[in-house]
């Protein structure tokens, strides 16, 4: 990874905390009143100071936060902050000269988190500067609460990603065969499993979290190929105690779960005909809802992770035409059900049914 010598910060002033509530609708059933939540807004600056270009992918029962960069000039880069306990964030390496960047994707309860790792495999001496060029490809990695990182490689496989993990430390994610098909995996200290949708019109499978009960929510790509959809279309899946289970929000074309929490509450990102940059859903019970950051001018929201207390983070983008270098900026929030909330009961004592 490159050594950039700066401290990340969240500053007091990049962290907006506002009471709002947002409306939501509810698919194929009468609506309720709308759900409580307090929205944070976590910017983290780059190295030269700029914001909005912050995602956040999880947030574990502790407070702790892991996340990374949108900009393209810092290349994979992550960090981990704890926003209950201090404003300071941690950059998130895994040591070794070969691994050059890391990008996290979901933390535990023991702080330990996985990932994607970028890996050189091969470095190529050239006669010009910078007299040699270096060959990377994407691995999982593992990094335990001692932050010793393990590499996952699926044997065979060109390209590895670890998405989701839990208490255990045990991981799912996704591997490219050799004939450049996805397939998902479970690992569990060192040992594999495959793990394919057994669907028939199912093409690709991708797992993206996994809870402390073992069920594991993922995406899977059907065999209804259009130009819009030169992969299929991509539909939910749910495994639970052997059984998997197809779902879709209603009226989508695309549906993308990418977590869930023990109380079977599953987030994730679906699309319709009419908006396709995407919005995003909570999965409670059966019952679909919509969800939305409110603050204003604000285009898109995607949510990434989901903990045991009922708390979502993610980013949402804006818009901002007049900035050539970053039109659409990326701000990670963390949304927390307010102790009034309807949610709030639902989070700690239900569990989720398709």
């Amino acid at each position: 990874m490159r050594k950039t010598g700066h401290r990340l910060l969240v500053t007091v002033a990049s962290i907006m905390v506002v009471l709002q509530t947002f409306a939501t609708c509810v698919f194929g059933q009468t609506s309720e009143p709308s759900s409580f939540y307090t929205f944070v807004t976590v910017d983290v600056p780059l190295p030269d100071g700029q914001l909005g270009f912050t995602t956040l992918a999880d947030v574990n029962e502790e407070g702790q936060i892991t996340g990374g960069f949108t900009s393209s000039l810092l290349g994979p880069y992550g960090f981990l902050l704890n926003i209950r306990k201090k404003v300071s964030s941690t950059e998130i390496r895994c040591p070794g000269k070969d691994v050059i960047g890391t990008e996290p994707q979901s933390i535990n309860r023991h702080g330990e988190i996985a990932g994607f790792a970028s890996v050189i495999v091969e470095r190529i001496k050239i006669p010009q500067s910078p007299s040699k060029i270096v060959i990377t490809k994407i691995s999982g990695f593992f990094r335990d609460r001692t932050g010793q990182c393990t590499i996952i490689d699926f044997p065979g496989a060109n390209l590895t990603e670890a998405i989701g993990v839990n208490d255990d430390g045990q991981v799912v994610g996704d591997y490219r065969d050799a004939n450049g098909i996805f397939h998902g995996f479970f690992w569990d200290a060192g040992q594999f499993l495959t793990i394919d949708v057994p669907f028939p019109e199912a093409r690709l499978t991708t797992p993206s979290g996994i809870n402390n009960i073992g069920q594991i929510v993922g995406f899977y790509f059907d065999n209804n190929v259009t130009e819009s959809f030169p992969n299929g279309h991509d539909r939910g899946f749910l495994y639970d105690n052997g059984i998997f289970t197809s779902f879709d929000f209603p009226d989508a074309v695309a549906t993308f779960p990418v977590d869930l929490n023990d109380n079977g509450q599953i987030v994730g990102i679906f699309a319709t005909d009419t908006d396709s940059t995407g919005r995003s859903f909570l999965l409670d019970a059966g019952r679909f809802t919509t969800f939305d950051v409110p603050f204003s001018g604000v285009v898109a929201t995607q949510v990434s992770g989901i903990n045991n207390r009922g708390q979502i983070v993610g980013r949402y983008i804006t818009s901002n035409p007049g900035d050539l270098v970053n039109p659409f900026p990326s701000h990670g929030f963390v949304a927390t059900p307010n102790v009034n909330s309807p949610l709030v009961a639902n989070f700690t004592t239900t569990t989720g049914t398709l």
